[in-house]
């Protein structure tokens, strides 16, 4: 997954092929207890490392959300609230 999701492969300018991009604002984890994949958005202005708890939507039990930037690519992932007490 990247960041990027080219949305116009075929593009000229002025000779030379191009690409253009849009930022990607979602990603997706697995939430431990339920084991429902789940949709959050993507925020890179908050930092290229974050971790947030967050109920699911589907079980309401809580998880740490861990958001990770490498370059342009984010590493999401999640662990049982409790499991870190």
């Amino acid at each position: 997954m990247t960041i990027h999701d080219a949305i116009d492969t075929d593009g000229f300018e002025f000779g030379h092929q191009y690409r253009v991009y849009k930022m990607q604002d979602e990603a997706t984890y697995i939430c431990d207890s339920c084991g429902e994949e789940i949709v959050i958005p993507l925020d890179p202005v908050a930092g290229r490392s974050q971790s947030y708890v967050e109920d699911c939507p589907v079980c309401c039990n809580p998880s740490v959300i861990h958001v990770e930037w490498d370059e342009d690519e984010p590493r999401v992932w999640a662990e049982a609230e409790q499991d870190l007490n």
